[in-house]
């Protein structure tokens, strides 16, 4: 059933146990400002829910719904929640603790194992598993500690790194090229400065050929470590991956709690949109770690050095400005949300205390605002003829209320709600911390801005594909407001797990939440597009292996005319791999109905990939569609046309 369909099955339940939660509700709760906030989050969460008779996704019919019960659930239980300080000890025996330990080694060594001898291009299930299986067991050893010894610390922090290395590592090099779309553009750019330097740079992208800070850093570092492209791009990664230091450094100077510092950052490394750009590697994914850096220096204040914090402060702001366009507006976006959350913080809680945790002030927001103008509006970077222009055109002509349609035959599915799941799983927890940060009993004027920050992020995150704009590109905000997210999801996470009396059930709890929280997030289609466990008909596969690539180079050099394909494979391997001229190839074409167009493409070259039987392609059409061939395709192919190379994996084919 479509998700249309099931809506008012979903609202039904949605109201009955909205209904149940609230009948046990204190007045008393309510008349709080937490409590109001959670009443608001209610409504809302209801809303979207009947939005969903109107249009529906796999967001939309899971988000609402989550929404109005974690908030309710957060007033039945608010007593509860609100007894303990933040805080979790599970206090587990040394004897179980070096159960914990073995397991997590055990783990480690079967996902390496696993993943030496797969086939090519491949990961097994086994590998998730294992990883998994360590994320659950490393988490327990976390809320385990007492942490008197700082050696406990810091292996601890380091058991962290080497399982986020070793899926991050995995993903990456399944590959000896790029996996994803724009990485292919960004790596030509690295080979280039490694050969050219940046006297001479092909126009591949002038947003990234004249300020090019992040294929500059990876290049230096692969000359520094003798590295190839490939190689060099991966260093981006890890500086990506070790920037969650940051995320640990943020809680722990609000919270001032070491457990909920590293289990922040457990979760935010394992966090799909994290992964993401760790492996497929873009300027952006630079942006991100240079963001979760400023963000600390924001936060962070130290009497004697203020100075220094901020000197490093603009000078990261001027970084991230010249390092990517989407990172410099979050980024502008999350530092006037900060500036604003402290008249909202006065104005809620009118405390008195005119003392400030952040270093956000007017200055730096107009600093920011300048610095980020006078790089757009550089002729060199011609963001307003090629973004604002077309942004504007998409809010005059396109922008709809649920107005956003696709021409594509890939239908949908309810695993596209484990797509998701993680997702929905730092929401649920994040709300209910969020609630909690918001009491009187535990806000913080810096716990408050930063929700009043992620509040902004994630309306707009949401929003604006809601109206059928997505210039914003609002699939890549999640990584960013993961940095800050993931505090609220541990304070909800650690303040569910304590209502449980008995140690056993926290274990339980605990545990078990984290091995589905990472599988969830480390084999949806955002961090594994090859996933051997679902969704193959609802995600491209944005891996080329060597055989096609060489039968496209054949082709490629051997061929003249034009030749046919999907619009990965044009814009990836043939303009900007093998430099093919733009007029002589194209994609897969489609007729206004959606129907494939035979008749332009029937007496040319075609190419056809294996993957295409199960897994839809991108073609040119309206907003680019993702369409699933299937056999039809093929089988036309094989009736109407020549087959004159075939790499097992791909064939290509001259029309008649």
């Amino acid at each position: 059933m479509l998700f249309r369909e099931i809506a008012p099955t979903i609202i039904l339940l949605t109201l009955i146990i909205s209904a149940l939660i609230a009948i046990k509700i204190k007045s008393s709760n309510i008349l709080t400002v937490d409590g109001r906030f959670a009443i608001l989050g209610a409504i809302l969460g209801l809303f979207i829910t009947f939005l969903n008779l109107i249009y529906s996704n796999n967001y939309l019919i899971t988000i609402g719904p989550l929404l109005t019960t974690a908030s309710l659930l957060y007033l039945r239980y608010r007593t509860k929640l609100l007894t303990d300080d933040i805080g979790l000890s599970l206090n587990l025996s040394n004897q179980t603790l070096k159960i914990t330990q073995i397991i997590y080694w055990i783990c480690i060594s079967i996902a390496l194992i696993s993943c030496y001898q797969a086939e090519p291009y491949y990961r097994p299930p086994i590998f998730f598993i294992s990883i998994s299986l360590a994320v659950g067991f490393l988490g327990l050893e976390i809320l385990s500690r007492t942490y008197e010894e700082n050696s406990r610390f810091y292996f601890l922090f380091l058991k962290i790194l080497i399982v986020s290395f070793i899926l991050r590592f995995s993903a990456y090099f399944i590959s000896p090229y790029p996996v994803g779309s724009d990485p292919w553009r960004h790596a030509e750019l690295i080979k280039d400065i490694s050969i050219y330097g940046t006297s001479y740079l092909p126009n591949l992208n002038a947003y990234y050929s004249n300020y090019p800070l992040m294929h500059i850093y990876a290049s230096t570092a692969g000359v520094l470590g003798n590295l190839d492209t490939k190689g060099s791009m991966f260093i981006i990664g890890v500086v990506l991956t070790l920037s969650t230091i940051f995320t640990y450094l943020i809680v722990k100077k609000i919270t001032s709690n070491l457990q909920l510092a590293l289990f922040s950052m457990l979760l935010i490394n394992f966090s799909d949109f994290h992964i993401q750009w760790s492996v497929q590697i873009i300027a952006m994914s630079f942006g991100i770690a240079i963001y979760a850096m400023t963000i600390y220096l924001l936060i962070e204040q130290k009497e004697k050095i203020t100075i220094i914090y901020k000197i490093f402060t603009v000078l990261f702001i001027y970084v991230i400005i010249w390092t990517h366009t989407v990172s410099s507006f979050i980024f502008l976006i999350s530092l006037i949300s900060l500036y604003v959350s402290s008249f909202i913080y006065k104005r809620i809680y009118s405390t008195g205390n005119t003392s400030t945790n952040l270093t956000v002030n007017v200055t730096l927001c107009i600093l920011s605002i300048l610095l980020l103008i006078c790089h757009w509006t550089d002729p060199k970077y011609p963001f307003f003829e090629r973004t604002i222009t077309v942004l504007i055109n998409s809010l005059s002509m396109e922008a709809e209320f649920l107005g956003r349609t696709e021409i594509s035959n890939v239908g949908e599915s309810w695993s596209s709600i484990y797509n998701i799941a993680g997702f929905i799983i730092l929401i649920f927890f994040g709300v209910i911390g969020s609630l909690h940060s918001l009491s009187k009993e535990h806000q913080t004027k810096t716990k408050v801005s930063l929700i009043c920050m992620l509040v902004v992020l994630f309306s707009i995150f949401f929003v604006f594909p809601v109206m059928g704009i997505r210039d914003i590109m609002p699939n890549r905000w999640p990584a960013f407001i993961y940095t800050t997210f993931v505090l609220f999801s541990g304070i909800g996470i650690f303040n569910v797990t304590n209502i449980f009396r008995d140690r056993r059930y926290k274990t339980a709890f605990v545990s078990v939440l984290l091995i589905l929280f990472s599988f969830s997030m480390i084999t949806n289609s955002v961090t594994d597009t090859d996933s051997p466990l679902y969704g193959k008909n609802l995600n491209q596969r944005m891996i080329w292996t060597e055989s096609e690539i060489e039968m496209f180079s054949i082709i490629n050099n051997s061929y003249d005319n034009l030749i046919v394909t999907d619009l990965q494979t044009r814009e990836n391997l043939f303009i900007t791999y093998l430099k093919r001229d733009s007029d002589h190839v194209a994609e897969y074409s489609l007729n206004s109905n959606g129907s494939l167009d035979w008749e332009f493409m029937g007496d040319k070259m075609l190419t056809w990939r294996k993957v295409s039987l199960d897994r839809p392609v991108q073609v040119y059409a309206f907003r680019n569609p993702d369409m699933l061939l299937g056999f039809s395709f093929k089988q036309y192919l094989d009736k109407n046309c020549h087959d004159i190379c075939d790499s097992g994996d791909a064939e290509v084919y001259l029309g008649l």
